[in-house]
């Protein structure tokens, strides 16, 4: 229920949890949603392979990068929970709670996976939409319907991105006993900081299996 609560009154919901959670527990749950979150990919990935055009060398090469992205979003997790710790502490005078702030992300994890969920369904719409054409053969009033399902696709991911800042940036707060606006600008200079060390891992992990094909 608090995980329920953390979407639409989150102040409440993780002043709650602030005081009655613990680490492990919320770790247990990004690690079991980010699951969640590959397989909703994986699924997706495989209906759409008619329009991707997925032959057996790229469905190998998949399997792996499914794997790597599992890890590198648990890390990217990490780096943004101690990112926003540290730099709560370090500019804004707060707590710097690191088991706190990563207990009270954690528990924003679901959410995280909820807009992805629907931005999964959206997209995967959109190809259903032209009947899974492949690429080349899109006619124009195709063209037109993916060209919507792209706006529409645009305008969830930015509602969803508020969301998350939003609720994201009350976790940093109650944790670290900084003001919601401190809060917020810590959550977004540390998913920078999070976002940068996904590409740059994301770049060399994937560079054996470019490599290998």
């Amino acid at each position: 229920m608090d995980i329920v609560r953390v979407a639409y009154s989150p102040e409440k919901a993780l002043m709650k949890l602030y005081l009655t959670s613990n680490l492990q527990r919320a770790m247990a749950i990004v690690i079991v949603f980010s699951m969640v979150l590959v397989a909703v990919s994986v699924l997706v990935s495989v209906d759409m392979a008619e329009v991707i055009g997925y032959d057996a060398g790229d469905a190998i090469q998949f399997a792996g990068h499914v794997f790597f992205a599992w890890v590198i979003s648990i890390l990217a997790f990490m780096v943004l929970s101690l990112s926003a710790s540290f730099i709560s502490k370090g500019v804004f005078g707060g707590r710097g709670d690191r088991s706190a702030t990563i207990t009270l992300i954690g528990y924003c994890f679901p959410i995280y996976v909820l807009v992805s969920f629907i931005l999964f369904i959206i997209l995967e719409f959109g190809f259903e939409s032209v009947g899974f054409v492949p690429l080349d053969e899109w006619t124009s009033e195709e063209l037109n319907r993916v060209t919507a399902g792209v706006v529409l696709l645009f305008v969830a991911a930015l509602i969803g991105m508020i969301w998350l800042l939003i609720i994201t940036s009350r976790a940093i707060s109650v944790a670290n006993d900084v003001s919601l606006g401190e809060g917020t600008l810590t959550a977004i200079l540390s998913a920078s900081a999070a976002g940068l060390v996904y590409l740059v891992v994301e770049s060399v992990m994937s560079l054996p299996l470019v490599l290998g094909f």
